[in-house]
């Protein structure tokens, strides 16, 4: 027991290094070449999504460094098995994204239906949907989810787990902050959309976990609530104040889960 726990902790700190390492070093180059000529290559900006990719290459340097043959075979299964996620949960996922915005509008209007701004995105396309997919949700939560939070089960329990990866998580999107032309630049640094993208990335990190858990320690499961999260967010278009309802009330929800499960005896392999 206590050998596994000092493995779980290696893994947790390489994890780690690597995650947020990469994005942060490539950001602080981005700002020493802020005017030079080559920052407007595409070569050069291309690097960016390198960064957005650390999680994905902590993920594989752990699964390959210290997994052994079983527990690769079980990752990867858990990435594509459609069948291990019940009925139900695939309601959750695909409704709870939607529920939460649709109700954060409803709030905002004063529950005066007919001055609720909730409109369909003129940007959104098929392929710009399809593409949402592999910017964000498969990257990411092959890491976070995939390797972060079950090690971090196994070391600290469920809500020590889902908090401390929600800090990580969004301290990830930081360096993303610098860098023009993102979407958290334009937010703005220490804004008030600011605080409420991070605040939303931290208590969005314990529903994450309990999907998790609940769907037999689906990686899908976690992917695809990702994937219809961001969705979400680029088809329907609702106002500021709209939008800091809805982080509002996702952090109740997240309370909620935190204050039900934490006597329940959860670790990365038991969750009831």
């Amino acid at each position: 027991m206590v050998k596994n726990l000092k493995s779980s902790f290696k893994r947790i700190i390489y994890f780690f290094i690597i995650s947020h390492g990469i994005p942060f070093l490539m950001t602080g180059i981005f700002m020493m070449l802020e005017k030079s000529i080559y920052i407007s290559n595409p070569i050069f900006s291309g690097l960016i999504y390198i960064g957005l990719l650390s999680p994905t290459y902590a993920a594989l340097f752990v699964i390959y460094t210290f997994y052994n043959k079983k527990e690769r075979k079980e990752y990867w299964i858990s990435t594509i098995d459609f069948k291990r996620i019940p009925v139900k949960w695939y309601l959750i996922i695909i409704s709870f994204p939607i529920l939460i915005r649709f109700l954060g509008s409803i709030i905002d209007a004063g529950f005066v239906f007919n001055n609720i701004e909730f409109k369909i995105s003129t940007h959104m396309t098929l392929t710009y949907g399809i593409t949402l997919l592999f910017f964000g949700p498969i990257p990411e939560e092959l890491g976070w989810r995939g390797v972060a939070l079950p090690e971090l089960q196994k070391k600290f329990g469920f809500t020590i787990a889902v908090l401390f990866l929600g800090f990580m998580w969004a301290t990830w999107h930081v360096p993303l902050f610098f860098i023009k032309g993102t979407y958290q630049y334009q937010l703005g640094l220490f804004s008030p959309s600011f605080w409420n993208f991070m605040f939303g990335a931290f208590s969005i990190s314990v529903i994450y976990g309990v999907i998790y858990n609940k769907t037999n320690k689906s990686i899908l499961a976690v992917i695809l609530f990702h994937y219809f999260g961001n969705l979400t967010g680029e088809t329907f278009v609702t106002t500021f104040n709209a939008g800091i309802v809805s982080t509002v009330l996702q952090g109740l929800v997240a309370l909620a889960c935190i204050i039900y499960y934490r006597n329940k005896n959860m670790t990365g392999a038991h969750f009831v």
